[in-house]
């Protein structure tokens, strides 16, 4: 099985650093560079049909074009995570989703 990713980044530098890397570790990889500031970056991750986006947090246009929020709702088995070169740090954000129709419904992802 093959993953598929997304690099998402308007810094090329970056995101083909990250996209090099990548590929001398994992042999079975799908890889698409997207750079958020394109007016169809929506339209090239959708098709893509990535399970992990790869954001670069020090590209500000990378939120504001393409949203996490729109992200997980677009695509609600994604995994992001986010890079953070500067501080050295990555976040992993899922969007595990869970019907809730009471507060104990609430109580039990809390208590997870």
């Amino acid at each position: 099985m093959r993953i598929r990713i997304v690099v998402l980044s308007g810094h090329s530098l970056f995101a083909e650093g990250v996209a090099s890397r990548l590929r001398q570790y994992l042999q079975k990889i799908e890889l698409e560079i997207v750079d958020p500031g394109q007016p169809d970056a929506m339209a090239q991750i959708a098709e893509a049909q990535p399970t992990i986006v790869l954001l670069d947090v020090t590209d500000p246009e990378t939120t504001r074009f393409c949203p996490l929020s729109k992200l997980l709702l677009l695509f609600p088995e994604l995994k992001v995570i986010r890079l953070d070169p500067q501080h050295e740090q990555i976040q992993v954000v899922t969007s595990e989703q869970r019907p809730a129709v009471k507060v104990r419904d609430l109580i039990e992802v809390i208590a997870a």
